[in-house]
Formats: C-alpha cells, sequence, structure tokens
C-alpha cells in the first residue's frame, strides 16, 4: 500500500476518484472546501506536512470553468498555476516522483480553430485564449520544465466528463442534457448542435488516474472516449430516454463563434454512454435534491462563495 496526496478532493472528479484509491491506497485529501465547507487546505498555500510519508500526487483543485477564470482572473492564477507550481516544487523537494495532473483539452481551441476543428494530438502547438485554458497550461509547462528522472509528471488533458458524481454538476454539456430533459423534457442545444466536444464517462477518468499510479510513463496524453457534436450527443439521449418511455424534445440556438475542439487518442469505455445517462436518469429520479440550486453548477456557486 502506497500513500497518495489528491488535491481537490472533494470535486466532480475526488468525490469519485478518493473512494476508488482507499482501495488500494492511503489517502491523504486536501480541499478548500468549496462546495461542502470541509476546509483541509489550500493549494495557493501548501503545507510541508501534507507531503509526510506520500508516494504520489493527485492534482486535481482548481478553478475550473471559463466564465468564472475571465471574472477573476488573478485567483485562477494563482490556483491553476501558481498553486500547482507550489504543490509541485514541494513535492519535488521531498523526493516524489509520481505528480499527476488535471489539464483540459479545451487548450487546443482558439480563435483560428475551423469549424471542423481536426483531431489535436499531445505534440501540435497549442495557443489557448481563455483565461481556464491559459493557466492550465502555464501549470503544464511547470511541471514539463521540472521533468527529470527524479520527477515524472502525468499531464491529463481530460475532454468534457460526464456522469454521476456525489459531488454533482450539471453545468457539464451532457450531465446538462439529461438533467433539462428529466425536468423539462426539453434540451436547448447551443450554436445549432454544430461545435464538438470530445467527451469522457467520468468512470473511464477515474480508471486513468489510478492506473497512472503503477504506469512508468509520463509527459502528456489526451483522455478522452470519442468526440462528438453536442448536436449528435443531444440526439442520443434522446434515443436511449426513448427506451424507458421518455419522450423528449430539442431545440437549437442559432449558431456562434463558441469552444470547438477535437482530440485524439481515444480511451475505450468501461460502460456504455446509455448506461451512464440511465444512472443518472435514476439518481434524479431517486434523490430529494433540487438540480437547479446553485451548487450544483460551478460557475454560478463560484461566484456566491466568492461574495
Amino acid at each position: 500500500m502506497s500513500k497518495v496526496l489528491v488535491t481537490g478532493s472533494n470535486g466532480y472528479i475526488g468525490s469519485v476518484l478518493v473512494p476508488e484509491l482507499k482501495k488500494l491506497h492511503e489517502v491523504n485529501c486536501i480541499d478548500l472546501g468549496v462546495f461542502d465547507g470541509k476546509y483541509t487546505g489550500d493549494v495557493r498555500n501548501p503545507k510541508e506536512e501534507w507531503f509526510d510519508g506520500v508516494d504520489a500526487v493527485i492534482h486535481l483543485a482548481g478553478i475550473s470553468t471559463d466564465p468564472t477564470s475571465q471574472a477573476y482572473p488573478r485567483l485562477t492564477d494563482l490556483t491553476n498555476h501558481i498553486g500547482t507550481e507550489k504543490i509541485a516544487t514541494m513535492a519535488y523537494k521531498k523526493g516524489i516522483k509520481k505528480f499527476i495532473f488535471a489539464s483540459t483539452c479545451s487548450i487546443y481551441f482558439n480563435l483560428e480553430t475551423s469549424e471542423n476543428p481536426p483531431e489535436y494530438t499531445k505534440s501540435d502547438l497549442v495557443s489557448p485564449i481563455s483565461c481556464y485554458s491559459l493557466t492550465k497550461r502555464f501549470a503544464e509547462e511547470c511541471l514539463l520544465e521540472m521533468a527529470d528522472d527524479n520527477f515524472k509528471p502525468i499531464i491529463f488533458r481530460m475532454g468534457t466528463i460526464y456522469g454521476h458524481s456525489p459531488r454533482m454538476r450539471y453545468d457539464l454539456v451532457l450531465n446538462s442534457f439529461v438533467k433539462d430533459s428529466f425536468l423539462k423534457r426539453k434540451m436547448l442545444v447551443d450554436s445549432e448542435g454544430l461545435v464538438w466536444r470530445p467527451i469522457i464517462d467520468i468512470q473511464d477518468v477515474i480508471k486513468s488516474y489510478v492506473n497512472a499510479l503503477d504506469s512508468q510513463e509520463s509527459g502528456i496524453f489526451n483522455l478522452l472516449n470519442e468526440n462528438i457534436t453536442i448536436g449528435y450527443l443531444a440526439q442520443q439521449v434522446k434515443e436511449i430516454l426513448k427506451e424507458i418511455n421518455v419522450d423528449v424534445s430539442i431545440d437549437y440556438l442559432p449558431y456562434r463563434k463558441t469552444r470547438n475542439y477535437k482530440a485524439s487518442s481515444f480511451l475505450p469505455r468501461t460502460r456504455s454512454l446509455e448506461e451512464a445517462i440511465l444512472e443518472m436518469w435514476d439518481k434524479l429520479e431517486k434523490s430529494k435534491i433540487n438540480p437547479e440550486d446553485n451548487i450544483y453548477y460551478n460557475d454560478r456557486w463560484y461566484r456566491e462563495y466568492l461574495k
């Protein structure tokens, strides 16, 4: 059994990942407590004792949406970029070789991206334009510059994640489609449904992080199951829900220039898209939560919290 430090442990990914890690490892959890009030630490001010006896770091913590990042650029840089550099530097000094960082495929998008973008590889030149994706790229560069025989960072550029989590997010595209179908029997699809997203099931994200702890590889890796237009994704949701006798309509908003990107290197799915969608539907049916509550939408909640 090894000891793993997980930052952002109470977030959308962390709240699924930590229970899996605890099956095989001792886990030290660090979280700001933005969503549950359970503060255990702030990555902008890391403590040496967090790293005592630690064999690997999984760094998930960060400001994770474009609108919040644009509204609070300094906070985003201090958290996503400078915070990552501080955590990595402390891990390096402690002799921790394995460092796994949560980055994003959105760094592939810029204003020159075509309406039908290529499948970007990890070696393609990137020129991100949003505050969020820029700070993730700055953090990547810090880690790559630090890499040597004694420090082996793994950088996961993740597609848009979907699937149920105890710390649920309904601001992610597929999760939002399922929630709107449940509440309104209607999906509202941006940009005529023409924009592309690389998407990945949260279960495959978790599997990737767990497997990375035993991997000898390092560097940048794209994490996605497939590239799909959001219009076709909505159609998939509609067809899957029809199987359980739920009829959903789709409304399309006019086309506008917005985030639109694809990535390469597909991971096989642990479960089908249908299984993930029906699990979310089942959780909505059985839970007593209000899925429209601000806490399930990072931008809304961050702004409320930061006031």
